[in-house]
C-alpha cells in the first residue's frame, strides 16, 4: 500500500478534555432531568392545592355552585365513630355445644360406675382410694383425699353431683362472665342447631358460678361434715365443662356487616345550588359540602386524567428551563457557561417549589404566604439585576402554573420580588437584609391591598391576607440570609459583602501588593477610584468594580521590577536589554501569574475574570513597534494579550479605567480639558479595536463612564505651573512600554 493510500486518522480530543466535556454536559443534562421530576411529583390538585380545600373558620376565596347532583359525607372521624357504636350494637354469638354437653355427662357416668366399684371393693384399702381417683382424671388435694376413705361419704358426694349435673349443663355454661355480663353484654345471641334467640346473660352460668352452686348444695347436704362438701366441690371440678361456647368469626362477620351498614351520607346537594359565596366564612357544613364535592371530582378521574397532570406540570417546567436558559445564552452567555450558576438557578427554583408545598399544601396556609422573593434575594446579591429580574417573573408564572394557585399570587409575588431586587442592589452589610424585608413587606401588602379592595373582601379577610404578606416577607428575608453563605460557598458566586469583605485593603494579599509592587498598588487604588464612579454612573456593580481594580495587577507580585509604575523614573527599565518579543513575553506572563496567585488565594471567579479581561486581546503596541524595526514581519498577534475581550460592564469599565489612568500620568499638563480628550480618545480606540464588542455597553452608558472618569482625574492630578525641567514632548508615546502593562 502507497503513502497515498493510506487512511487519514481523524483527530481525537485527549480523554481528559472528553472527561471533562461529558462531565459539564452531563452536569446540564442532570439538573434538566431534576427539575422535571419534581415537577411531575409535586402534590398538586391534593390538599390545600386545590380550590376547593377549606379548614372550618376560613374566608372563601370565590364563589362555589354545585355543579351536579351529589351526596354530603361525613367526615372519617364521625363516620368511623358511628361505624364503632353499630359495632358495639351487635351481641356477641354463642353456639350450644351440644357435643361438649354430652360428653361431659358420659365421662361424668364413666366416672361414677368406676368410682362406686373401688369404693365398694372390699379389697382396696381406705388409703389406695385417692390413688385410684387420680387414674380416673380426679386429682384430690390431700385433706379431701382423707375423705375418700369413708365409702359412704363417697356416694352421698356421687349421687348430690348427678342430681346437679345433668341439669347445669343443660342450662348452659359459658366461658366466663365477668360482673353478670358476658364478654361486657347484658345479652347474648345464641344458636342452636337452625334457632337463634337473645338470651340474658344472667340465665347462664360460667364455670366459676357453677361450682359456687354445688357448694352451696353440698353444704345444706353435709351439713357440719367439710370433708364431705370439699369432696363434692373437687369432685365437680373435674366435670363442669362449657357447653355454650364463644362464635368469633361469626361475631367479627356480623359486626363488620354492622359497620358497612352505616351510611356515609347525611345530605344531598342539588345541581346549582349554593355551597359557598366569595369572602364568606366558612361553616363546617359548607367543609364537608366541599370536601364531598372533591371526592366527588377526584373519583371520576379517568386513568388518562390522572396521567396528564404530570405530563403538563412536566411540560410548563421544561418551557420555562427553555425559555430562561435562552435569555442567559443571548444576554449573558458568560452565566449560561457556568454550571455553577446553572445549579443555582434549580435550586433556588427547588426551593421556591418546596415552600409552596410545605406552606401551601400541607400546612393548608394562604398563597400570599409563599416567599417567593428569597430567589431574587439570592440572585440579586450575587448578580447583576436584569437576570433576577427575568428570573423573577418567570420564576412566578411558573409556579402558579404548576401550583394552580390564583392569579393574584402572580402580582404580589412580582411586586415582592422585584423590589426584593432592588432593595438588595446596595448591599453592604448583613444588617441590610432588615432593610430588604421593610420593603418587601411594604410591596407584599399594597399589592394585597389593591387585590382585596377591588374584591370587596371583608376586612377580617384583609387583615388575614395582610398577615400572610408580612410573613411570606420576613420567611423570604430569614431564608435568603441563610441560604446566601451556602450558596456563595458551594457554587463559588459572589455576594457583595463578601466583595466588601476583599475591599478591605489590609487584606494579606493587598498588603503584599503594597509592600512588593508600591506603583501598582497605588495605579490599582487609583483604578479602583475611577472604577468605582463609572460603574455607579452606568448602574453596573460598584463594588464589583473597585475589587477587580484592586486585584487585576496581582500577577505583577512575580516580576514588579519588569514595570514601569514600580521604577523610579531614574531608574533604566530593564526592558533596554531585552528583545522586543522577551518584553513582550514577560508582560503578558502577568495575567496567567495572577490568575494562578488568585486561585491560591481563592478569590471569587467574578474577580479572577477581571485579570484576563482588563487587558482583552489589545495588542502591546511599543513592543510590537520595536519589533519592526528589526523584524518587518514581526506579526499583531505574537504581541497582543490572550484574552478574552471584556464579558461584563465591570470588566470593560476596568479596562478603560485601566488605561486613562496609565495614560494620564503621561501627560504634561493635565488640565480638564486634555483630561476629556485623553478619555475621550481611550474609549474611541478600545471602541475601534472591537474590545468592548462582548460588553452589552451602549454607547450613551459609554459617555457616562467618560463623565464618570474626568472629575476623578482631575481631583488626582492638580494643575501646576510649568517647570524649566519639563519632560520632552514625546513623554506620552514613550510611556507606552509602561502602559503595556
Amino acid at each position: 500500500m502507497s503513502g497515498d493510500d493510506l487512511p487519514i486518522a481523524k483527530p481525537t480530543l485527549p480523554d481528559r478534555v472528553r472527561t471533562v466535556r461529558w462531565a459539564h454536559h452531563g452536569t446540564r443534562v442532570g439538573l434538566v432531568l431534576l427539575l422535571l421530576v419534581v415537577a411531575a411529583v409535586l402534590p398538586v390538585g391534593q390538599g390545600a392545592f386545590d380550590r376547593l380545600r377549606y379548614h372550618e373558620g376560613d374566608i372563601a376565596r370565590e364563589r362555589v355552585v354545585a355543579p351536579s347532583d351529589f351526596r354530603i359525607l361525613k367526615d372519617e372521624v364521625t363516620l368511623r365513630r358511628e361505624q364503632e357504636e353499630a359495632a358495639l350494637a351487635v351481641p356477641p354469638v354463642f353456639v350450644v355445644d351440644q357435643r361438649a354437653h354430652t360428653d361431659a355427662l358420659e365421662r361424668w357416668a364413666a366416672f361414677q360406675e368406676r368410682a362406686l366399684a373401688i369404693v365398694s371393693d372390699p379389697d382396696v384399702a381406705p388409703h389406695e382410694r385417692a390413688e385410684k381417683f387420680k387414674l380416673l382424671g380426679v386429682t384430690l388435694d390431700p385433706a379431701t383425699a382423707e375423705a375418700v376413705a369413708a365409702s359412704g361419704r363417697v356416694r352421698r358426694a356421687l349421687a348430690e353431683i348427678d342430681a346437679w349435673l345433668p341439669g347445669t349443663l343443660a342450662a348452659g355454661v359459658v366461658p366466663e362472665k365477668r360482673g353478670g355480663l358476658i364478654l361486657g353484654y347484658r345479652n347474648i345471641t345464641v344458636r342452636e342447631g337452625e334457632l337463634e334467640s337473645s338470651v340474658a346473660a344472667t340465665q347462664f352460668v360460667d364455670r366459676q358460678d357453677a361450682l359456687e352452686q354445688i357448694d352451696r348444695r353440698a353444704r345444706t347436704t353435709f351439713g357440719a361434715d367439710a370433708r364431705g362438701e370439699a369432696l363434692v366441690v373437687a369432685l365437680a371440678t373435674a366435670f363442669v365443662a362449657p357447653t355454650v361456647t364463644y362464635d368469633r368469626a361469626e361475631t367479627e362477620w356480623r359486626r363488620s356487616n354492622a359497620k358497612s351498614a352505616v351510611s356515609d351520607m347525611i345530605g344531598m346537594v342539588k345541581k346549582d345550588e349554593l355551597i359557598v359565596d366569595a369572602n364568606e366564612r366558612v361553616s363546617r357544613d359548607v367543609v364537608l359540602k366541599l370536601r364531598s364535592l372533591r371526592n366527588l371530582e377526584a373519583a371520576r378521574l379517568t386513568q388518562s386524567e390522572y396521567l396528564y397532570p404530570p405530563i403538563a406540570r412536566m411540560l410548563l417546567m421544561l418551557l420555562f428551563i427553555a425559555a430562561f436558559s435562552t435569555y442567559l445564552r443571548m444576554e449573558l452567555p458568560w452565566v449560561f457557561a457556568d454550571n455553577g450558576m446553572l445549579a443555582m438557578f434549580a435550586v433556588l427554583t427547588l426551593v421556591v417549589l418546596g415552600s409552596v408545598v410545605g406552606i401551601v399544601s400541607y400546612a393548608g396556609l394562604s398563597e400570599f404566604s409563599v416567599p417567593l422573593a428569597l430567589a431574587p434575594l439570592v440572585v440579586a446579591s450575587l448578580m447583576e439585576k436584569r437576570p433576577a429580574l427575568v428570573f423573577t417573573l418567570m420564576l412566578a408564572v411558573l409556579v402558579m402554573a404548576l401550583a394552580e394557585l390564583r392569579a393574584p399570587f402572580v402580582a404580589v409575588a412580582m411586586m415582592g420580588g422585584v423590589t426584593a431586587v432592588y432593595s438588595v442592589q446596595r448591599l453592604r452589610h448583613r444588617w441590610h437584609f432588615g432593610r430588604a424585608f421593610f420593603a418587601i413587606a411594604v410591596a407584599n401588602l399594597a399589592a394585597i391591598l389593591a387585590w382585596d379592595l377591588a374584591r370587596s373582601t371583608p376586612l377580617p379577610g384583609m387583615l388575614s391576607d395582610g398577615m400572610w404578606g408580612l410573613l411570606s416577607a420576613l420567611f423570604a428575608t430569614i431564608v435568603a440570609f441563610a441560604l446566601l453563605p451556602v450558596i456563595e460557598q458551594f457554587f463559588r458566586l459572589t455576594s457583595d459583602i463578601t466583595l466588601l469583605e476583599l475591599s478591605d485593603l489590609n487584606r494579606p494579599l493587598l498588603r503584599r501588593l503594597q509592600l512588593e509592587a508600591p506603583g501598582t498598588y497605588h495605579h490599582s487604588m487609583v483604578v479602583g477610584s475611577l472604577a468605582e464612579a463609572a460603574a455607579e454612573a452606568i448602574g453596573a456593580n460598584s463594588l464589583l468594580a473597585r475589587v477587580q481594580a484592586y486585584h487585576h495587577d496581582i500577577g505583577k507580585l512575580s516580576k514588579p521590577e519588569y514595570f514601569g509604575e514600580n521604577v523610579p523614573a531614574s531608574t533604566r527599565s530593564r526592558h533596554d536589554k531585552l528583545t522586543a518579543s522577551m518584553s513582550a513575553l514577560i508582560i503578558k506572563s502577568h495575567v496567567s501569574e495572577g490568575l494562578e496567585i488568585a486561585r491560591k488565594a481563592r478569590l471569587p471567579r467574578a474577580v479572577q475574570n477581571a485579570i484576563p479581561e482588563h487587558h482583552g486581546t489589545m495588542v502591546m503596541r511599543f513592543f510590537h513597534r520595536k519589533a519592526l524595526e528589526t523584524d518587518p514581519t514581526a506579526r499583531r498577534e505574537d504581541y497582543s494579550y490572550p484574552g478574552p475581550k471584556p464579558r461584563s460592564k465591570e470588566t470593560a469599565i476596568l479596562m478603560l479605567a485601566d488605561g486613562v489612568e496609565s495614560a494620564s500620568r503621561a501627560l504634561a499638563e493635565p488640565t480638564p480639558s486634555r483630561i476629556r480628550g485623553l478619555v475621550q480618545r481611550h474609549i474611541e480606540d478600545r471602541l475601534r479595536d472591537g474590545q468592548l464588542d462582548e460588553a452589552n455597553i451602549t454607547i450613551q452608558e459609554l459617555a457616562r463612564i467618560r463623565e464618570a472618569f474626568i472629575p476623578v482625574l482631575v481631583g488626582i492630578h492638580h494643575v501646576r505651573a510649568p517647570y524649566p525641567t519639563e519632560p520632552e514632548p514625546d513623554r506620552e508615546d514613550k510611556s507606552e512600554a509602561h502602559r503595556d502593562g
